[in-house]
């Protein structure tokens, strides 16, 4: 079997899937989970979070609490609200480390091997390519879930949250140039939404592993009453390439007019650097995700 090694890049805490698409890492028969780590407000929350579902699972994976402050400031500093049931699981405590960093060292270890998944705000990663250059060409991929690409306007300029949580980060990332760069996006996720009393259907809450994947997201289900599987998608794209379809071309991020803030606009071409969804393969998607978590 073909391994991919991953190195995962999250803001776990809050919105629950996050928390699935760790689970669907530590299950993925073909994913060799090189390390985590985490951004957003209290990054060492998050990481003892992700340290209680690897835990779970009985993996030992490397994990660094990274930036909880931002390139770009935005009004709001988020605190993971999921950290409220880190009482009842067995965790590790963190102080703040250099995330990027270490997402450096591992990459320059296992140069052109690594595929790199954001699936939080992207400042961990921006400052990565900053403060080294030469790393962009030695991923074998960037796979992150960021942008909405959609006819309508959306509500607020925060519902793009990956985008909006730290826009400076988000058009550095999308200017780098990386093998294979592809954004997972808002309006395809967006149709992988079931109530949340489906969640439990689907994923099958039967293993120590899934109950802590709902104990801490459980507060997110209950006040959304929904789950949409955002990030899971990102991650499942990685092993299955044709779960959904893609269209090659550029993309630029607002950083200035406070009413689009982080609003993402693409333009096709084919000699552009990233990668945007188009399309996906829901019921594929929905097996695949389903089957990896219940095994």
């Amino acid at each position: 079997m073909l391994m991919k090694k991953i190195l995962l890049d999250t803001d776990i805490g809050d919105d629950i899937d996050d928390a699935i698409c760790l689970a669907y890492l530590l299950k993925e028969p073909k994913c060799d989970l090189l390390g985590i780590t985490t951004v957003c407000g209290e990054s060492d929350k998050r990481a003892a979070i992700a340290s209680a579902i690897c835990k779970a699972a009985n993996r030992d994976i490397t994990i660094v609490a990274g930036l909880d402050t931002t390139l770009q400031p935005i009004p709001v500093y988020p605190t993971p609200a999921g950290a409220a049931k880190l009482a009842d699981w067995e965790h590790e405590i963190y102080e703040k480390g250099n995330a990027p960093k270490f997402m450096y060292d591992m990459i320059k270890a296992y140069p052109n091997e690594i595929v790199l998944l954001g699936i939080g705000n992207m400042t961990n990663i921006a400052t990565l390519f900053q403060t080294y250059p030469d790393c962009a060409p030695l991923l074998k991929g960037l796979y992150v879930m960021n942008g909405y690409f959609g006819k309508k306007k959306l509500p607020q300029a925060y519902y793009n949250w990956n985008s909006w949580a730290d826009p400076l980060a988000s058009k550095i990332i999308f200017k780098s140039k990386v093998n294979i760069h592809r954004a997972i996006s808002l309006e395809i996720t967006e149709k992988l939404t079931i109530e949340a009393k489906k969640a439990e259907q689907l994923l099958k809450i039967d293993s120590n592993l899934m109950k802590s994947v709902f104990d801490f997201g459980n507060a997110w289900l209950e006040s959304s009453g929904k789950l949409t599987l955002h990030d899971p998608l990102a991650a499942v794209s990685i092993f299955y390439d044709d779960i959904c379809k893609f269209e090659r071309g550029f993309v630029d991020v607002e950083t200035k007019d406070e009413s689009t803030m982080g609003s993402t606009v693409f333009t096709g071409n084919s000699h552009g650097n990233v990668e945007i969804s188009r399309e996906v393969d829901i019921e594929r998607f929905y097996h695949i995700l389903s089957s990896t978590l219940k095994a």
